[in-house]
């Protein structure tokens, strides 16, 4: 994948960007940021432009957080289930045959 160029514009800043992948892709998080900072700007009382991006960064920083945290519990129950799923099998495997109870 090259380096794309792609000029984008967050809460009223054009920027001019370069990054790996699809200038699509990189417009589309523009668009995220953008509206993201909008609805904080929107629910603040600040119209500081660096409180209203580190307090968007911030939001978003934690919704990450809490998409890993729920990944990995997903993981850790699966992982759990597997590793039942293999114990019973274990155990049946050490299990003597019963003799005389064939059909």
């Amino acid at each position: 994948m090259g380096t794309v160029r792609a000029t984008v514009e967050i809460f009223g800043q054009r920027l001019g960007l370069r990054a790996d992948g699809d200038a699509t892709r990189l417009q589309e998080i523009a668009r995220f940021v953008d509206s993201r900072m909008r609805e904080v700007a929107d629910r603040s009382s600040s119209v500081d432009t660096v409180k209203i991006a580190v307090l968007t960064a911030l939001n978003i920083a934690d919704e990450l957080f809490q998409e890993r945290e729920t990944d990995q519990d997903v993981r850790q129950k699966r992982l759990e289930k597997h590793a039942e799923r293999l114990v019973t099998k274990v155990e049946e495997a050490m299990r003597p045959e019963e003799v005389g109870n064939e059909n």
